[in-house]
């Protein structure tokens, strides 16, 4: 259908289409004030929605027309109501455009997400664990060297002595060489679950020496658990399997 534009002395804005041609017309505020909405809206024109063979015309000028939209898209707004008439009854072709500041405001959004995420991964490549203050660089003892870098190698412990002389252990809480992953520590009491130490994150080829527990204990034999969380070398936050070791702790006068 062919619909003509005509026009009604009320426009108070001007669309221009595609090809730079201006088209008078109303904007929502004057459109509501004049008409009520209780006219027909024959068509869409604008953004591109479901195709008809409607035109709307001007002298020299045509724009194509699309169906009514039953409901407008969230990047999508009403610009202007432009009036026509088909010969007939007249009526109004709506006029939609893009919600530029919805999208601005989305990809502003988007940028901010983006740009957090990679500041984020930059943090964590940058910054890197906190590694324990008293883990150093340690001579390894034979079978301590891990040579298969898609395996982590755990060091074995059955006995942990601490004397309550110094209050020390003095066996070394290791991370064997080769592993691709930081190691840390915690040993607990195996029948309440009670943590007695935790460490700070060990780098491959490193070790605590020696260590205090966190409270004294009686003398005697203690069922221990001695656990060692992996993450990954290249991002820590990257938890990996580590290991549990079932111990003794004795404790000596």
């Amino acid at each position: 259908m062919q619909y003509r534009y005509e026009e009604h002395g009320q426009e108070n804005k001007v669309w221009k289409d595609k090809k730079k041609h201006n088209w008078n017309c109303m904007d929502q505020d004057r459109f509501m004030k004049v008409t009520g909405g209780r006219v027909a809206i024959v068509a869409d024109a604008g953004v591109k929605g479901k195709e008809t063979e409607d035109k709307l015309t001007a002298g020299k000028h045509s724009i194509p027309l699309y169906q009514t939209r039953p409901k407008l898209g969230f990047f999508h707004k009403i610009t202007g109501y432009i009036p026509c008439t088909d010969g007939g009854e007249g009526g109004y072709v709506r006029i939609v455009g893009r919600a530029a500041g919805k999208i601005a405001v989305l990809l502003i959004i988007l940028a901010a997400l983006i740009a957090g995420g990679i500041f984020l991964y930059l943090s964590r490549q940058e910054g890197g664990p906190e590694i324990d203050k008293a883990a150093i660089s340690y001579e390894m003892p034979e079978g301590m060297v891990n040579t298969d870098p898609d395996s982590i190698a755990l060091p074995g412990y059955s006995i942990l002595t601490l004397s309550n002389s110094d209050g020390i252990i003095h066996s070394p809480l290791i991370n064997p060489e080769g592993n691709t992953c930081y190691f840390v520590y915690t040993i607990s009491l195996a029948d309440s679950g009670e943590v007695l130490y935790e460490s700070g994150y060990i780098e491959p080829g490193s070790a605590i020496p020696e260590f205090e527990l966190n409270r004294t204990l009686e003398p005697g034999t203690y069922d221990i658990v001695i656990n060692a969380a992996a993450s990954d070398i290249d991002d820590y936050t990257q938890e990996l399997n580590g290991g549990s070791i079932d111990a003794l702790l004795e404790v000596e006068e």
